[in-house]
């Protein structure tokens, strides 16, 4: 019927995971589409301790203000084209902003995302196809609020510590997990979009002390939800305990793809590279004397071949993410 809007409701993590297979399957949306985002994703903690009764330890804190970067990050990943949050307005950030709710004694806290993701969703979709960006979305959520999620890492760390102790995924979960898994393979920007979300795990759990509890996604009585993940102090230290580490410098070299380039001053550039042997996306500066004067009039123009140039890139990597890029020299 002309003029009929088909709407596609997520108000729950099986909605999300169920569209998801939907995607990765091939399926396309009808040209009027709407997709709304009901009371997910949720980002629900509950901490137990000495001092969670009626106090807020200014060690949880960073926790939040961390998923806060994180939902920064993927609004400059899906809408800018490069993870890092610097090109964000004041206005992006005020419309992203995460309002959580703490209850039950200073020990509760709910951050409801839906708001955030929609916001994405809507300033994204002209830069790639709603397939793609939705699909985007759905594993950057799933990566930051779901159970299964919390689990596959926790026993990742596990094994990697060669602990007695891990955590066991259910038949269900291990399913949902496979399709997380697949849609990484098949949307890779879903990849980029969801590395810092393990920083943000480990984060929480290195404020824990070993007589505390910490209750993932514990929903309320009225919206119910996944069974909750329970991981104690003691294991948490267990899990994270590590040495510090220090960002690693070094070249890497293949072939990029340039999605956009912004011209600061003094012929330098700020461009969206997408590495074309596993559509890793990051943004990176390339200074003065590094292109030909015929390349540096084609990013000027917007007028650039869009396909992959090889390059040789100096970064700084820690914690498996780029923390900076520096390109020094440019294929023709």
């Amino acid at each position: 019927m002309s003029g009929h809007v088909c709407e596609f409701k997520i108000a729950s993590e099986d909605d999300a995971v169920e569209l998801l297979q939907r995607l990765i399957d091939g399926f396309t949306f009808p040209e009027n589409h709407r997709i709304l985002f009901e009371a997910w994703p949720r980002f629900v903690i509950r901490i137990e301790g000495v001092d969670f009764d009626g106090t807020i330890p200014t060690r949880i804190m960073p926790t939040i203000l961390e998923l806060q970067k994180e939902v920064h990050r993927l609004y400059s990943l899906t809408v800018y084209g490069e993870e890092s949050a610097r090109r964000l307005s004041r206005a992006d950030r005020e419309k992203l902003e995460l309002l959580v709710r703490v209850d039950k004694g200073s020990s509760f806290y709910d951050a409801l995302l839906n708001g955030p993701v929609s916001k994405i969703l809507q300033d994204a979709t002209g830069r790639m196809n709603p397939e793609q960006i939705t699909a985007v979305l759905i594993v950057a959520a799933l990566s930051m609020t779901s159970v299964f999620m919390w689990k596959h890492w926790l026993a990742f760390r596990a094994k990697e510590k060669e602990l007695e102790h891990t955590v066991e995924l259910s038949r269900l979960e291990k399913e949902k997990m496979e399709v997380v898994e697949r849609a990484k393979r098949q949307f890779p920007l879903s990849q980029s979009a969801t590395s810092g979300i393990d920083d943000v795990r480990n984060g929480l759990l290195t404020k824990l002390k070993p007589e505390d509890r910490l209750e993932v996604n514990l929903w309320e009585e009225r919206q119910p939800g996944p069974s909750p993940l329970t991981v104690s102090g003691s294991f948490a230290e267990q899990v994270v305990k590590k040495e510090r580490e220090t960002a690693k410098e070094r070249v890497v070299e293949g072939d990029f793809l340039i999605n956009t380039a912004a011209f600061s001053h003094a012929d330098e550039f700020r461009v969206s590279l997408q590495r074309s042997e596993d559509g890793y996306v990051f943004g990176a500066d390339i200074p003065h004397g590094v292109l030909a004067p015929s390349q540096t009039e084609k990013l000027k123009n917007n007028s650039w071949d869009r396909k992959p140039i090889f390059m040789r890139v100096l970064v700084k990597e820690l914690h498996g993410r780029l923390t900076s890029a520096k390109v020094v020299s440019v294929g023709e």
